[in-house]
């Protein structure tokens, strides 16, 4: 086939255009502003209220779905909603793209009353109405549908083809503010005080996402402004470092700024001042002791309290803390510092989280790898809690661990839309688990390596019989409801009789292990850990859990299932916690 002159020179033509195309905006990346955009790439994704697995589901969203980027932390990024609201999505499940702003849009309606709709589609709520002429920032563009600022600060989604598009010249963002300086109220001074207001909110080195993270912080930490730069706050941490945070991530308030505290008398300690007014060896509501011992390879804390309280705990990284919160108990005799120095804490520190009711908080500085357990007595007025390193490679040696791969061949299990039937990934993922463990020195009985039928009572027998220490079987779950997902982890309870207690204690502890290392590993729904009456739990003379690690019947998490990688990231999980099980024991 001859190709004439003029079409080589339209050829030509079109790849110098494209090359322009491609280019261009790498070179003038440093010209104009660049802001991210999220593209969600699965069917349905969980929105997190912070960076990570074990945070709580706050929304979802769906395939295609374009998010802007607020801010990120690891493979996790933080996104702002339809609704207005932020929360935090999984990079693994998205694709990042990168726009150019150079002008700012406004949507001008053009009918008498416009819906205002809470997702870009005529499917989602109607949230507000506008009328003819209104003149509305443009945030975000999904297909025909425009994300809009209303009067009211709050978002929403109008038609496109209801209104006119506007090109206005960009706002420039503000330029540094000096410090900001304690303000005089009425002749007291006051200071600016940044509430955070999300689960966990990063601490970057700078004004804006492309800074480096140099700490966390929780909710309700309540933290000095020192200065502003456009939307972001620049903060003092209770370490105190600096560092700046997102302002849509906090409320800013105004304090009085309190006069220094009197010089203290002798004898006169921190704890006997400085508890609202109450003294602390008298309290029956408060702290009244905390124990500190160093065990051969833990460091144990004993918090007792003169009344019974709930706790909640979780962590937070650079530096890497442990925070507990005991509600319903004031702080009473614990001092605001304890230095620890142990192979896994620095030091714990203690204060007033909340008053009215009373939440104390404690903060314990952790050393890397740590990992921690915590419980509280039967009349939960002590809470006992344990730090520690684990020590996961040589936990595996010499020990037997039965792997059980669920269903087999005339029983395929469920069956995915995409065809993919559970007893062959069952079989894969349980493959791969034998592999590493036997790689780490343990001994691993299978219940089956092929596609064969085994008995529900045939896959516990050859494991009660050789002792195992542990019995796993893998499974993929399935639902009527198709958009169900998640990973969850089974086991069998019979606190009746002591040793059935004692396995169900240990079984649990078990599937904390499991489930957790799959959440962080695999960024799934967390469906829980649950109670089930299986023969393979019920008949198994050890720990037992039963792993549902994903959702054949969801397309999305089928599409996930069926690669290679999802199936050596899940074993790897399993495996790993395996280890930490085997580790505390």
């Amino acid at each position: 086939m001859q190709i004439s002159k003029k079409t080589s020179l339209v050829l030509f033509v079109s790849l110098i255009v494209s090359f322009f195309a491609w280019f261009l905006p790498v070179w003038v990346r440093d010209a104009a502003a660049a802001d991210q955009v999220a593209v969600i790439g699965v069917d349905v994704l969980n929105v997190r209220n912070g960076p990570g697995t074990n945070h709580g589901i706050v929304s979802r969203v769906g395939l295609n779905e374009r998010l802007p980027v607020l801010d990120q932390s690891g493979d996790w990024y933080q996104v702002r909603l339809g609704t207005g609201e932020s929360g935090w999505v999984a990079g693994w499940l998205l694709d990042i793209e990168t726009v150019t702003a150079a002008a700012d849009q406004v949507a001008v309606i053009g009918v008498d009353v416009l819906n205002v709709r809470s997702g870009p589609g005529t499917h989602h709520g109607i949230v507000s109405r506008v009328g003819l002429n209104e003149r509305l920032p443009v945030l975000d563009q999904s297909g025909d549908w425009y994300q809009v600022r209303l009067g009211t600060g709050e978002s929403g989604w109008v038609a496109g083809w209801l209104l006119d598009i506007e090109t206005v010249p960009a706002v420039q963002p503000p330029a540094p503010a000096e410090p900001v300086p304690p303000q005089e109220s009425g002749g007291t001074p006051v200071r600016r005080m940044a509430l955070i207001n999300s689960e966990v909110v990063n601490v970057r080195s700078g004004p804006g996402i492309n800074n480096e993270i140099i700490s966390q912080v929780g909710l309700n930490e309540d933290l000095p402004v020192l200065n502003q730069n456009g939307d972001w706050y620049r903060v003092q941490l209770s370490t105190g470092e600096v560092g700046w945070v997102a302002g849509s991530l906090v409320s800013i308030r105004t304090v009085p700024v309190a006069p220094p505290d009197p010089p203290s008398e002798p004898g006169e300690t921190e704890s006997s001042r400085g508890n609202g007014g109450r003294d602390g060896d008298q309290s029956s509501d408060g702290v009244l002791s905390l124990e500190v011992d160093e065990l051969r390879d833990k460091t144990r804390f004993v918090i007792k309290a003169g009344t019974s309280f709930a706790y909640s705990s979780f962590t937070l990284n650079a530096p890497k803390r442990l925070v507990i919160d005991m509600e319903g108990v004031s702080i009473g005799n614990l001092a605001s510092s304890t230095e620890v120095g142990s192979n896994s804490v620095s030091q714990i520190r203690a204060g007033y989280f909340q008053r009215e009711p009373d939440i104390t908080r404690l903060v314990l500085d952790l050393k890397d790898g740590v990992q921690y357990t915590a419980a509280q007595s039967d009349n939960r007025k002590t809470l006992t809690i344990e730090t520690y390193v684990p020590q996961i490679k040589g936990s595996y040696k010499n020990k037997v661990i039965a792997i059980d791969p669920g269903h087999g061949g005339s029983e395929p299990g469920t069956i995915g839309s995409l065809g993919t039937k559970e007893k062959d990934v069952n079989l894969d993922v349980a493959k791969k688990v034998a592999g590493l463990l036997e790689a780490q020195g343990a001994k691993v009985l299978m219940t089956r390596t092929g596609d064969w039928n085994v008995g529900l009572y045939e896959r516990n027998n050859e494991a009660n019989r050789k002792k195992a220490d542990i019995f796993v079987s893998i499974h993929f779950n399935a639902h009527l409801d198709r958009s169900k997902r998640g990973t969850s982890t089974y086991i069998y309870s019979n606190y009746e009789k002591p040793s059935e207690a004692a396995r169900t204690r240990e079984s649990n502890k078990l599937a904390q292990c499991v489930q957790s290392e799959l959440l962080k590993e695999l960024g799934l729904n967390d469906i829980g850990i649950r109670d089930a009456n299986f023969v393979v739990l019920r008949n198994a003379d050890m720990p037992a859990i039963l792993v549902e690690v994903a959702y054949l019947s969801n397309q999305a998490e089928e599409r996930l299932i069926i690669t290679d990688s999802f199936k050596n990231r899940a074993a790897e999980a399993i495996v790993k916690g395996i280890g930490l099980y085997l580790s505390q024991n």
